[in-house]
């Protein structure tokens, strides 16, 4: 039989390396919305990683994909997809495809959208209704 995983949802996360740390945490706490949580590291001047709402951001001045990987995308589900989609367009933040994608799956309503983050990653939010 199977082990069933007895997941924790307060530690879930995405770890992301950034080349530009300050300003990421800046773009998801200020842009986006996102709560600031922890810094992790030595330097409380220079943290290593900072953690925001569901997302670790790690300092990485050199990116190199071969070592980190490739990211496709991170969703974020969300209760206030206008409120946002309206910060990132006032932020100069473009919407894939510049629309939020609108949809019924199963009875319910799933409004999602696509856009990057400063670094490129690409990101997803979703609100279900």
């Amino acid at each position: 039989m199977p082990v069933k995983a007895q997941v924790n949802p307060e530690g879930n996360h995405t770890a992301m390396r950034v080349r530009d740390l300050e300003a990421a945490v800046k773009f998801y706490t200020e842009v986006l919305g996102l709560t600031y949580e922890r810094a992790q590291g030595d330097d409380p001047n220079r943290p290593t990683a900072v953690f925001v709402t569901a997302i670790q951001l790690m300092r990485a001045a050199d990116q190199d994909v071969s070592v980190k990987g490739v990211l496709d995308h991170i969703g974020i589900r969300v209760r206030n997809m206008d409120e946002l989609v309206e910060s990132l367009k006032a932020n100069g933040v473009s919407l894939e495809n510049d629309r939020v994608n609108d949809r019924t799956a199963n009875g319910v309503r799933v409004r999602t959208c696509f856009f990057r983050d400063p670094e490129g990653n690409r990101i997803e939010l979703i609100e279900r209704s």
